[in-house]
């Protein structure tokens, strides 16, 4: 641009001038992408009118595209993919990119970032995101991405990190000039403790070492494959300081640490905010939870900005106050404390979550009322003990056994006082009528029949019988009874692993059984 006579020294002001480039260069990028989207359409139409499957429509769009310009075909495919993003999905990103706020390796880096943010969270994403998006790195915006999704959608950041993890993977490829590319997907987690590992491993040498710090790292990868633990130092003197270190440091044992941020009130599972991993950036609260569990746990107390400001004093200060000592991790796990939060707010909550509401609907079938045979899907879930909306710790609580599927003229008469209702246990609800007359109605869901379900242990060989999970483990654990043991069984009942399983089992008393059997169902 020097060259062309765009900046000379009577500019005043060189950086307006930069910017006024940039912002003309992003609007012709734009308008590529645009082109690009436009070919792709138009190849989609006339596969259309030619009767071709829906599923190829505009495949060899990229193609035509990399043959005009001279581009990779996966360039392309990932310029076509962003300009559809930008044309059906991600309008606020095609806006801001088309008015050159941002450029060609931000709307990519966007578009990457938000590809599988559910709908209803993306507008809100999209917009903060793109709130500085102007002065902001790529970088910076991937790692403001990362947390605001793990904020704003948690439970979509969740699935979405299970999903991502099925992928890890580790691959050596053969390279030029006698060298090999290493290349994988790890776990946030395990990436840092990698990480960690051998930059901790590169300072096992001394300052003699001829070799860089990238150089030290890559070998000593290397070592920790062929099973060292510590990087050998290539200064070649015979009273190398090092050596007698790495010899003293392999009496006491390795620790990798990787520093997890994440507020007590995640912890506790009193909401789903995202923690931070030292070198990776935000993560969400059940990973948090998780590296928690097993932890050596240190208080931070911060104070918001609202609250320094209520101070007297000094305020000038960050907001970290102090950091207390380090602690074992509790015994409880920050996962089973969560959980029982969870479960006392839900409880607390006047509306019932989907998943409590189709319990109650399977289990009921029909509304509640004495000969009513209205279907449970059109009934509302009635509080039986009225949801104290003041104080919900008083009473009336969102659980199973104060909750059932009542027709609104029933819902309305029992809520106006003609007829009273309590539950009596296993989903049974006692009425009385105005007269003092007693009913009692049952259950009349697909799974509430009146006759007695067989045992799970009837028929059962002795020996996997006293697998079954004991009463005592089921509290312990708090565990379904009824899954684990049905889990069991099921795997049990499967002929060829049953047989698998026979040589460890114990000792039959009595009679053998043939292996041969096959267990009935």
């Amino acid at each position: 641009m020097f060259e062309m006579g765009v900046l000379s020294e009577a500019d005043a002001d060189v950086a307006a001038v930069l910017v006024e480039r940039h912002v003309r260069i992003a609007r012709e990028q734009f308008c590529e992408i645009d082109a690009f989207t436009t070919l792709f359409v138009t190849r989609c139409e006339e596969d259309a009118r030619l009767g071709r499957n829906e599923a190829h429509h505009g495949e060899f769009a990229h193609v035509e595209v990399a043959g005009i310009l001279g581009l990779t075909e996966t360039s392309a495919r990932r310029m076509i993919g962003l300009g559809c993003d930008l044309r059906w999905r991600l309008h606020q990103v095609r806006a801001q990119f088309q008015a050159g706020r941002i450029d060609l390796a931000k709307a990519h880096a966007l578009s990457e970032a938000l590809a599988n943010v559910s709908d209803d969270k993306l507008e809100e994403i999209e917009r903060c995101l793109l709130d500085g998006a102007a002065h902001a790195s790529t970088t910076r915006l991937k790692e403001r991405a990362r947390r605001l999704i793990a904020r704003l959608d948690p439970d979509g950041a969740r699935e979405r990190r299970r999903r991502a993890a099925e992928d890890r993977d580790v691959r050596v490829i053969a390279g030029d000039h006698a060298m090999s590319h290493l290349d994988g997907l790890l776990p946030a987690e395990g990436g840092r403790i990698v990480a960690t590992r051998l930059r901790a491993m590169t300072f096992d040498v001394c300052g003699l070492d001829p070799r860089t710090h990238a150089q030290r790292r890559a070998d000593a990868l290397v070592a920790l494959a062929a099973g060292h633990t510590h990087l050998e130092c290539r200064c070649g003197r015979a009273d190398c300081a090092a050596r007698a270190d790495i010899t003293a440091n392999h009496r006491a044992g390795v620790q990798v640490q990787v520093l997890v941020g994440v507020d007590a009130s995640t912890l506790l599972g009193f909401d789903d905010a995202p923690g931070y991993l030292a070198g990776h950036g935000a993560i969400d609260a059940d990973l948090a939870r998780e590296l928690a569990a097993d932890a050596t746990w240190k208080q931070v107390l911060t104070l918001s900005t609202s609250d320094r400001d209520r101070l007297a004093g000094d305020c000038h200060t960050g907001p970290v106050l102090g950091i207390g000592p380090a602690l074992p991790s509790p015994d409880h796990c920050p996962q089973s404390v969560a959980a029982r939060t969870r479960e006392r707010l839900r409880a607390t909550t006047y509306r019932p979550t989907s998943q409590l509401a189709d319990i109650i609907r399977t289990r009921d079938g029909v509304c509640r009322f004495p000969n009513c045979s209205a279907p449970a899907g059109d009934c509302d879930v009635d509080h039986t003990i009225p949801f104290d909306h003041d104080n919900p710790d008083r009473g009336g609580l969102t659980v199973e056994s104060n909750l059932a599927c009542l027709c609104r003229t029933h819902h309305r008469l029992k809520t106006l006082g003609y007829w009273t209702v309590r539950q009596v246990g296993r989903g049974r609800l006692e009425w009385t009528d105005p007269t003092g007359r007693v009913t009692v109605t049952y259950p009349q869901g697909p799974f509430s029949g009146s006759a007695t379900p067989p045992s799970l242990r009837d028929g059962l060989d002795h020996r996997l019988a006293h697998r079954l999970t004991d009463t005592r483990t089921i509290v312990r654990l708090r565990y379904s009874k009824a899954e684990l043991d049905l889990d069991y069984l099921l795997e049990s009942w499967v002929p060829t692993r049953l047989r698998g399983r026979r040589a460890s089992l114990p000792p039959e008393p009595a009679a053998a059984v043939d292996d041969e059997d096959t267990p009935p169902f």
